[in-house]
């Protein structure tokens, strides 16, 4: 079943929310572009405490400008302002402070904030202030994104911003690291020097990102899509073209995929979602999206359990197991042929892996297969959780003599193993030969335990 990632903030920071919201997930969000360190460090902590099995996702504030407005500011249509990232006054027209420096821009007409939701026609632009007239009126709440379609932000700048703010999260508890407006795949590379045990959850949100799609497939562990500044960035006419695309080639590389963005907002007030937001998620699963992330509608809504609770049955119910993948996706692996074409609806696989390559193998091949996966590899674990129809449990160091050590393991776990009673085949890959993904395959059964 595909999983839910709940985001923490105002709504959800008490320990008795945390455990509201524990009991409809085991991974949760923390955003660095709000709160104040020691903030994320107290909530992790909280939420290691609750169950030291939750998987944190740590998203590091991006080099996106953010308006730095203390309290819901209102804009009228018509309205002429000013958004400066350099102190400046002016006498007739408001002046909004913003977080980062402007990117570069390719002479664009408009820009949006929010995540595109409000749209702005860009008047003049200078290397740091930006002159608007508002096309609507609308409330400017604090902290929200200012986005300009077809942007290239600075590399340089953006491993300075994640650096310096890595070098402050050694007490934040966390087991992987977003990263904001990903270009290309050297960031990451650079990331992972510092951050080696931690995944690696990739956003992408601009022209540049797209360009560069596979080369950051590649070499992060998960990909995420934020559709709000995706779409504010690309515009939204290419919007519903280019999430296909990271989707279908996120998941011919076997990576776990997070859909993200306004997935149910209207609920934030209403008592159900809107016919979009259904539709919406139903595509989303037609992508094999792992994970359904949940932004404002747990991070700031009163309303969160009513909102956890309707997904978790509507994920439930819901599922893409006869979404086909394209032909020219499907590949063979010798071996891999033979789960190529078996029938996931009845038939569950049992993999003992120490480095997730063959996990990665078998998404390319049935992304909606069930895996029961164990290792000794706390990253293979951590990633585990992220991939829909996925079981994990970390395991002792693997021994050279496996044989015994499956058999006890299993056993172990029969009962959740051989719950539904489907044909099972167990996958042994503790030590692969080179060029291999896998030692022996064999059918089980819950009598051979």
């Amino acid at each position: 079943m595909t999983k839910i990632l709940a985001t923490i903030g105002p709504a959800t920071e008490s320990t008795l929310n945390l455990k509201k919201i524990l009991k409809f997930t085991n991974l949760v969000r923390l955003n660095g572009a709000h709160n104040q360190i020691e903030w994320h460090e107290k909530i992790s902590k909280k939420i290691k405490d609750i169950n030291p099995n939750t998987k944190i996702l740590l998203d590091l504030p991006g080099i996106k400008p953010r308006s730095q407005n203390k309290e819901d500011l209102f804009i009228k249509k018509n309205e002429i302002l000013f958004f400066s990232f350099i102190n400046i006054t002016n006498k007739k027209h408001k002046v909004i402070k913003i977080s980062k420096p402007l990117p570069k821009t390719n002479n664009a007409k408009f820009l949006t904030v929010s995540d595109g939701k409000y749209k702005l026609r860009i008047l003049k632009k200078w290397k740091n202030s930006i002159k608007v007239k508002s096309l609507e009126s609308f409330f400017l709440k604090p902290g929200k994104g200012v986005n300009i379609p077809l942007s290239i932000y600075s590399d340089k700048y953006q491993k300075k911003v994640f650096f310096d703010f890595l070098k402050k999260t050694k007490k934040i508890k966390y087991d992987c690291l977003g990263l904001s407006f990903v270009q290309n795949e050297s960031i990451i590379k650079s990331i992972k020097k510092l951050a080696s045990n931690k995944l690696i959850v990739s956003k992408i949100e601009n022209i540049q990102g797209c360009m560069n799609l596979e080369k950051i497939i590649t070499h992060s562990d998960l990909i995420m899509i934020d559709r709000g500044d995706l779409g504010a960035e690309i515009g939204d006419t290419n919007l519903f073209r280019m999430i296909e695309k990271i989707s279908k080639k996120t998941k011919e590389k076997g990576k776990p995929l997070i859909m993200a963005t306004e997935n149910l907002e209207t609920m934030i007030n209403n008592s159900s979602p809107s016919k979009s937001e259904i539709v919406s998620l139903g595509f989303s699963l037609k992508l094999y999206s792992d994970v359904i992330m949940l932004s404002d509608e747990t991070a700031t809504s009163k309303n969160f359990s009513r909102i956890l609770n309707w997904l978790k049955i509507f994920l439930k119910n819901n599922s893409y197991d006869n979404f086909k993948i394209h032909k020219k996706y499907k590949r063979k692996f010798n071996l891999w042929e033979l789960i190529q074409n078996i029938d996931h609806e009845k038939t569950n696989l049992v993999i003992f892996t120490r480095k997730g390559y063959a996990i990665n193998k078998i998404l390319t091949i049935k992304p909606n297969i069930k895996i029961y996966v164990f290792s000794d590899n706390h990253k293979v674990l951590s990633t585990s959780e992220f991939i829909s129809n996925c079981y994990c449990r970390l395991t002792s160091k693997f021994p050279t003599n496996m044989d015994r050590f499956i058999f006890k393991t299993i056993k172990k776990n029969k009962k959740i193993i051989f719950s539904n009673q489907n044909d099972t085949l167990l996958i042994y890959v503790a030590f692969p030969r080179a060029r291999s993904r896998a030692n022996t395959i064999s059918n089980i059964s819950s009598k051979d335990f």
